[in-house]
C-alpha cells in the first residue's frame, strides 16, 4: 500500500527545491548582467581618462625635450593654434608641428619655413578638441576634450 501524505509532501520539497534554485539561477544572472554594465562604464570612463592624459603627456614631452629659449612658438594652422618646435640637426633647422585637425592631434615634421598640408601630418590621438594658448611669456596652457570632458595642463617653458 502506498502511503499518500509521503507523496504530496515529497512533491512539495521536490517544487520548494527547484523554486530555490530558480531564484538563485535568476538573481545570479542579474548580477552578472549589473556587474557587465557596472565594468563596461568603468572601462569606458578609463580609457577616456588615458585618451586626454596621453595627449598632455605626449604634446609637454615633445614641447620639454626642446625647452631652451626661442624653440617652441604659437602659430596659427587653418584657424586653429599650433604649437612650432623648432630643432636643429646637422646645422639644418627643422620644424616640429603639433596641431588639431579632422579630431585628431596631429604631428608634422618638416624643413623649416616648408609648406605643407594639415593632413600630411601623423595622426596621434583621437580628441574632440585641442587648445593650445599662451598665458604669459613662458607660461603656455594645453587644453583637450575626449567624450565631453575637458583636461588641462599649464606648462612653464624655459626650465633650462
Amino acid at each position: 500500500m502506498i502511503n499518500v501524505n509521503k507523496t504530496k509532501h515529497f512533491s512539495f520539497q521536490f517544487i520548494f527545491i527547484m523554486f530555490l534554485f530558480l531564484l538563485i539561477a535568476v538573481l545570479s544572472v542579474m548580477i552578472i548582467l549589473l556587474g557587465k554594465d557596472i565594468y563596461s562604464s568603468i572601462n569606458e570612463d578609463r580609457a577616456a581618462n588615458y585618451d586626454r592624459r596621453v595627449s598632455l603627456s605626449y604634446m609637454a614631452n615633445k614641447i620639454r625635450q626642446s625647452d631652451k629659449e626661442n624653440s617652441v612658438r604659437i602659430e596659427n594652422l587653418n584657424g586653429e593654434n599650433a604649437i612650432v618646435i623648432n630643432e636643429t640637426y646637422d646645422d639644418e633647422n627643422y620644424e616640429t608641428w603639433i596641431y588639431f585637425y579632422d579630431n585628431a592631434i596631429y604631428e608634422m615634421f618638416t624643413d623649416a619655413g616648408s609648406e605643407f598640408s594639415p593632413d600630411d601630418g601623423m595622426r596621434i590621438l583621437e580628441v574632440e578638441s585641442l587648445g593650445i594658448e599662451k598665458l604669459k611669456d613662458n607660461l603656455y596652457k594645453f587644453t583637450t576634450k575626449v567624450n565631453g570632458e575637458s583636461t588641462e595642463l599649464v606648462l612653464n617653458l624655459y626650465s633650462y
